[in-house]
């Protein structure tokens, strides 16, 4: 059974998912870079170049956001337009515009601009894509857009009420763009963790649980608006450390480190450059109960197994190589790559895997959708020469909030002095502070920093103060 633990923080929102309590993926939002694709706005043309074919428009955000002129030459400056968010703005560049709306439903996705209605790639029935397309012709003939994977094996009623859903979306934004003029929000999508319930709740789910009661809220409507059963799943342990108390923070201390070892004795060295990541496999304390072969075997299978894993809770992308412990039978070589291939195809991310060389090497490519989870919990240690890695602030501030979730629960502290190795006080206080202000707030808890040189990078130390 799977359950799914969402930790929120000042800093981050956490989505962790457990298959039988083990860690399978890992989902990480920075709260500093809030997510605005798919949110939808009015917005007003304020510049037209055609050197660069675009449009340069105001939604109601910093920098004004691009629309490419293609297929949108009759607009005009100074128009209102109904626009959506296709590519977060970077740099100095801002967000980048579609006037072609869309609505991700659970099921299906509503676009009503459309001419027709497309079905996911990913339904092979040819039974089960004919009978779906059926149902939705026969709920609204109209009904344009895409038939999502997601929909394979739902009833007519799970359909009509998605639906219904898009289209009373839909008819608020445009009530909404009608009523006044100028630059405003008029739809915002939901965050990674309520869209990643969403897509993804369904009976093999035990248990969802939370840390937050405004996420609790959220997460309760939208598991109501499914399925009325489904609210039993979930629980909230408000303001306590759910990645502790499930488990989970252990599980992904393991995978982060460069050494990762295996139940058999076996383990892997996890190896990241800029341009790939190599991974060596090693038999370690395995000796097995049969020959040499055998245990070389078992071993490459086992790492296969885990390798898959930790490709999807590390993110990693790009060109992985790696190198299993050599084997001469072909049928062996043959099984590592199936095993390799099944284990891939559960990953939602492209995956392509290649074949084993004479040499044991084996080249993964997994599509680059964004930094992999290493950024935002490591960093480069400054004082090793050899590359290791240290506790990146990020993850010094989650431990820190984590701290004061603690003093807020069991003691009745109302202030807290924490010692911190002085350059981890100096870029906390630098660029940090507000975050920590934050995590004050939050707790009611007033918090010290204290510059100590003496102390661990990786460590701090905690004063109660009443």
């Amino acid at each position: 059974m799977k359950s799914i633990v969402i930790e929120s923080l000042v800093t981050s929102q956490k989505v962790a998912v457990l298959e039988d309590g083990k860690l399978s993926e890992l989902f990480i939002e920075d709260s500093s870079n809030i997510k605005t694709v798919s949110n939808i706005y009015r917005g007003v043309v304020k510049k037209a170049l055609k050197g660069i074919e675009a449009y340069f428009v105001d939604i109601g955000t910093d920098k004004l956001a691009y629309l490419s002129m293609k297929s949108n030459e009759s607009i005009k400056c100074g128009q209102d337009i109904l626009v959506q968010i296709n590519k977060e703005a970077i740099g100095t560049k801002g967000a980048k515009l579609n006037t072609e709306i869309s609505f991700a439903g659970r099921y299906l996705v509503f676009i009503p601009s459309n001419e027709r209605l497309t079905i996911s790639n990913k339904i092979k029935s040819e039974k089960e894509r004919f009978r779906i397309k059926k149902i939705v012709q026969g709920i609204d003939k109209n009904f344009t857009g895409i038939i999502r994977t997601e929909a394979v094996g739902c009833s007519r009623e799970e359909l009509e009420k998605d639906i219904e859903n898009l289209k009373n979306k839909y008819e608020y934004v445009l009530r909404e763009f009608k009523l006044g003029i100028g630059p405003k929000i008029l739809y915002k999508d939901l965050d990674f963790a309520s869209k990643y319930v969403k897509d993804n709740v369904n009976d093999s789910v035990e248990k969802i649980i939370v840390n937050n009661k405004e996420k609790y809220e959220e997460l309760k409507s939208i598991l109501l608006n499914i399925n009325k059963d489904y609210k039993s799943k979930l629980i909230l342990e408000n303001n306590k450390d759910v990645f502790d108390l499930y488990s989970v923070q252990s599980q992904i201390d393991k995978c982060l480190s460069r050494k990762v070892w295996l139940k058999s004795g076996g383990y892997l060295i996890i190896d990241k450059t800029e341009a790939l990541t190599v991974i060596d496999v090693n038999t370690g304390k395995f000796t097995g109960n049969s020959n040499l072969e055998e245990t070389v075997y078992k071993t490459n299978l086992e790492a296969a197994l885990e390798i898959s894993r930790l490709l999807r809770i590390r993110d990693m992308a790009g060109i992985i190589i790696v190198d299993f412990i050599d084997m001469q039978k072909n049928e062996y070589k043959k099984n590592l790559i199936d095993i390799l291939n099944k284990e891939t195809s559960k990953d939602k991310r492209k995956t392509n895997v290649m074949g084993i060389t004479k040499l044991g090497l084996v080249e993964i490519a997994r599509r680059r959708e964004k930094n992999s989870i290493d950024s935002y919990y490591l960093e480069s240690c400054y004082t090793c020469k050899n590359g290791e890695s240290i506790k990146s602030i990020n993850r010094l501030i989650d431990e820190i909030e984590k701290e004061v979730m603690r003093v807020k629960e069991h003691t009745s502290y109302n202030q807290v002095e924490i010692e911190l190795n002085d350059k981890v006080f100096e870029d906390i206080n630098k660029n940090h502070k507000q975050k920590i202000d934050s995590i004050s707030r939050k707790y009611n808890i007033k918090i010290c920093l204290i510059k100590k040189t003496e102390i661990d990078h990786e460590k701090m130390n905690i004063i109660f103060n009443s």
